[in-house]
């Protein structure tokens, strides 16, 4: 039988818990995001999926929840969770995030200041930014310190939004 949360799906709740108790499952990013959307009891939510997997997974799940505009309520739902969460294993010294490959690019660092000046000097904040470009404010600050690794359409939006033309010079 079917749970209310997985209308869609061709699995069945056993097959779908399988996934979810497993994040090196190929599906499990998608049964996750499906969770999140549709479930508003984090209480049932924990019962499919333990809290350390929520909070080492929940970037993925978040930005994939953030593609629908729908599930803006939900995100900000979920986050507050998150947080609380985070904050909580953290203190217990569990290890929820993994080490980073490398480090940031020097090309990224430069046009992160690019950005950061062009939108100071224009007088933006962040958030007007973000409203711009239909995006959250913590996207803006990731993409100005460097930890974002946006694409091309959207640098050209960004330039856009500043009214500048976007030109890339190769060495």
């Amino acid at each position: 039988m079917k749970t209310n949360w997985l209308w869609d799906s061709r699995l069945g709740d056993s097959e779908v818990r399988k996934i979810l108790k497993d994040a090196s499952n190929p599906k499990f990013d998608i049964y996750a995001e499906k969770l999140f959307s549709r479930v508003s009891d984090p209480k049932v939510a924990f019962s499919i999926i333990d809290k350390v997997t929520f909070c080492k997974k929940w970037p993925t799940i978040k930005k994939r929840m953030r593609k629908d505009s729908w599930l803006k309520d939900r995100v900000l739902f979920w986050q507050t969770i998150f947080e609380r969460i985070y904050e909580g294993l953290k203190g217990r010294g569990i290890k929820l995030r993994e080490p980073q490959e490398g480090k940031i690019s020097p090309e990224r660092i430069k046009l992160a200041q690019q950005i950061r000046d062009i939108r100071m000097k224009l007088g933006y904040t962040q958030e007007d930014i973000a409203k711009k470009l239909g995006t959250g404010q913590q996207y803006i600050s990731k993409i100005e310190n460097g930890h974002e690794n946006f694409s091309i359409d959207t640098l050209a939006r960004i330039a856009d939004v500043f009214d500048k033309g976007l030109v890339i010079k190769l060495k």
